[in-house]
């Protein structure tokens, strides 16, 4: 089982994700949101990548059953319901509705990923152990995108992505079947053996990081005692804090409150039974 980890939304090619396991992450906020609502009781979310395309959807709907919510530049869309904050989208406000949701990076992020790949998990700090066995019960290869910022890597889904891989790695030694000698990461016991794709040759037989999954899961160790000052230093984080948002970083830091597992079927995510 290899895990690779894609920095950008904008990296996503069809190659890269087809017939794996994807996890999209956008922590602030999109995925946090997400996570939330179908917690909450949501129906279904519809995410959309134009403000356009979110009122077109909802004129399919009927009347009293769907909420468009969302972001541009962080604030609420002119004529949305909500905004992107999870902690708008309590059981009250969305409980047995759909949700119809644009944002900057993370309904893009969704988009793309959803393009050849074998399915599509919606990922957070709220719901990183849920996520993880279901992954490892798929026992297929693992991406996980990071939505980014702006086209930009950002440091709280990488953030993010390493608590998933570090996650991966203590369900992988605590199998019966698997011991510690065959998790790969950062280190080969086969010196000078030459193959293709820098993928060890007992691939097979092993969890294997790639590059990128190890610089993500070594971020997350930094971070592990207080994500929520990962959060504010990335520069995504400072700029909500200066919106106003501070409570949502606050919200979005927690880990393992949510026992969810949102995956995106036939342009819709839903919480998976």
């Amino acid at each position: 089982m290899k895990v690779a980890v894609i920095p950008t939304a904008d990296a996503v090619t069809k190659e890269s994700v087809v017939n794996k396991s994807v996890v999209m992450f956008d922590i602030l906020r999109a995925s946090s949101t997400i996570s939330t609502a179908l917690a909450n009781g949501c129906k279904e979310v519809i995410p959309v990548v134009e403000v356009e395309d979110a009122f077109a959807v909802a004129k399919t709907l009927s009347e009293n059953t769907f909420i468009i919510g969302g972001e541009r530049g962080a604030l609420k869309v002119p004529g949305f319901h909500l905004g992107n904050s999870p902690l708008e989208y309590t059981a009250d406000v969305v409980s047995g509705k759909t949700v119809i949701l644009t944002t900057t990076n993370g309904t893009k992020a969704t988009s793309r990923a959803a393009a050849g790949a074998s399915q599509v998990f919606i990922g957070s700090l709220l719901n990183i152990s849920a996520l993880a066995r279901r992954i490892m019960e798929q026992g297929k290869d693992v991406v996980l995108v990071c939505a980014g910022t702006r086209g930009k890597f950002s440091l709280d889904d990488t953030l993010a992505a390493g608590m998933m891989v570090r996650e991966l790695v203590q369900l992988w030694r605590n199998r019966p079947d698997a011991p510690a000698s065959t998790i790969q990461v950062a280190e080969q016991n086969k010196p000078g053996v030459v193959y293709l794709d820098e993928v060890p040759v007992i691939s097979g037989h092993a969890l294997v990081l790639e590059d990128a999954a190890v610089a993500a899961l070594r971020l997350a160790e930094a971070y592990l005692d207080n994500p929520l000052r990962g959060l504010y230093d990335c520069l995504h984080g400072q700029k909500l804090a200066q919106l106003g948002f501070a409570a949502d970083l606050a919200y979005c830091a927690q880990v393992d409150i949510l026992d969810v597992v949102p995956v995106y079927q036939d342009g819709k995510i839903i919480i998976e039974r």
